[in-house]
């Protein structure tokens, strides 16, 4: 219940502030509550978040990282 209460509160905002020309649709509660229920994503295989770490340490200046340090 209080995120529909929420979510009223922030369509109304953004409803008062909307460019009917951009934004044809008015904006309902459910566009502001957060989805309930999701399914989850599959369980990350460990070569995945080795090769996904080896991205941001890239990204963000890191030295390279071999396989087996």
């Amino acid at each position: 219940m209080l995120d529909f209460r929420v979510g009223l509160v922030c369509a109304l905002i953004a409803n008062v502030n909307r460019n009917p020309k951009k934004q044809p649709k008015a904006f309902k509660p459910q566009d502001f509550m957060p989805k309930r229920g999701r399914k989850r994503k599959k369980k990350q295989e460990p070569e995945e978040m080795i090769a996904q770490l080896k991205i941001m340490n890239a990204a963000f200046g890191g030295e390279e990282i071999k396989d087996g340090d």
